[in-house]
């Protein structure tokens, strides 16, 4: 009989017993966000993190499936790399420095290393699938912060990262509102998920007083942002300056419009792939 792969993810906290070394309870709770954000996929936003089970005694222990929130099903599948990455980094967090990690994970890790030393006297960390669990204490710790002190490769890299070119996203209109004090328009970037907020210029704010309606807002119209893209120091997208806004329209294709009666010159489909695959 085979053994059931565990699907959930599980955070144990053991706070120091004496005094002078007591966890302060919001210090646990931010354990347990921190670690979960870790693991979390900002670039998906149907995945989440869902409360399995919750132990308040002493040690304390949180548990937790990924699912994804359109569906309600299990994602545990879809965000398994990112878990593995997570559990590699923490687990030799005393031996290596980690490889390309960005600045914003690191302050993550970096927070909970913290807490080992200040309350936490050991954190478990079980990322199920059949991974080893992690162990994190006082020493652990110290030797991890001493690690993620040190400048890494990427740190030299994310620093040029900063900077404006021109250029075009496509996605949908979710929000007209005001962004650093001008009128601007919300849009969800088909490729990332992201929202990004783009002020339009004057021309085209002219255009849109005349044109838009709010059931382009409320059906989520798809459109085409052009204007001067402004990236931060991690290479995201924050805003957009000097928008153009153009609709897409999109329409119905049939299976006779796609239909190409010469696309294998002649050929049964068989011939023609074997000729593919000759050459």
């Amino acid at each position: 009989m085979s053994q059931t792969v565990k699907k959930t993810v599980q955070i144990t906290i053991k706070p120091w017993q004496t005094v002078s070394r007591g966890l302060m309870i919001r210090d646990a709770m931010h354990q347990v966000w921190d670690f979960f954000e870790l693991l979390h996929d900002e670039s998906d936003e149907r995945l989440a993190w869902e409360l399995t089970d919750a132990k308040f005694n002493s040690p304390f222990v949180v548990e937790g499936k990924a699912v994804n929130t359109r569906t309600g099903r299990d994602a545990y599948e879809a965000i398994e790399p990112m878990i593995r990455d997570v559990a590699g980094i923490i687990g030799n967090i005393s031996s290596e420095q980690p490889a390309n990690i960005s600045p914003k994970k690191r302050k993550k890790i970096t927070r909970l290393l913290e807490r080992n030393i200040n309350g936490i006297e050991k954190t478990t960390y079980d990322f199920g699938y059949e991974i080893a669990p992690v162990v994190i204490d006082h020493d652990v710790a110290e030797l991890g912060l001493k690690l993620l002190d040190q400048p890494s490769e990427l740190d030299g890299l994310v620093s040029t990262f900063a900077h404006e070119e021109y250029g075009s996203i496509m996605g949908s209109l979710s929000q007209l509102g005001r962004y650093r004090r001008k009128p601007a328009i919300n849009v969800k970037d088909f490729n990332t998920g992201e929202k990004i907020w783009c002020q339009v210029d004057q021309p085209t704010l002219a255009e849109l007083e005349s044109k838009i309606v709010a059931k382009d807002v409320w059906e989520q119209r798809d459109i085409m942002v052009q204007g001067m893209l402004d990236y931060d120091s991690q290479g995201k997208l924050t805003y957009i300056k000097d928008g153009i806004v153009s609709y897409l329209d999109r329409r119905k294709v049939s299976v006779d419009e796609l239909h190409d009666p010469d696309f294998s010159d002649g050929l049964p489909s068989e011939e023609y792939l074997e000729q593919l695959r000759a050459e």
